[in-house]
């Protein structure tokens, strides 16, 4: 029997220290997956919160001036889609010297909740004309 010496392949060694760096390499990435899906789920909830704030805003431009008689108009909403919370206040230049006169500032806030239990908010301003 000939005894080959110059066998071509690889070791057992060497495939478990292949596998021990792959795996190390692997685990480097499991905290951009976790941190991934927390900023995608953020989007989504500002997403929502935007959607929530612009509806209101919406709402609130056609309406009349004679709506807005006492000033500053304020309103609160809680419980939007189950988690946000909208506050509307309405200035003019008799309530805020910034606000120019014959213009209504609108701002709408949106608060909520997210799913770590940190608090965030989030304020959206327009104008509207007399």
């Amino acid at each position: 029997m000939k005894i080959r010496k110059n066998d071509k392949g690889f070791t057992l060694i060497e495939v478990m220290i292949s596998m021990v760096i792959l795996a190390v390499g692997i685990l480097g990435l499991a905290p951009l997956m976790v941190m991934s899906i927390y900023s995608n789920t953020y989007s989504q909830d500002l997403t929502r919160a935007t959607a929530v704030a612009q509806d209101r805003i919406e709402q609130l431009k056609p309406l009349p001036n004679t709506f807005f008689a006492a000033m500053p108009y304020t309103e609160t909403t809680n419980g939007i889609d189950g988690i946000y919370d909208r506050t509307v206040r309405v200035d003019d230049t008799s309530t805020d010297g910034s606000v120019p006169v014959g213009v209504y500032r609108i701002k709408v806030t949106i608060s909520w909740t997210d799913k770590k239990g940190m608090a965030r908010s989030v304020d959206y301003y327009t104008y509207k004309t007399i």
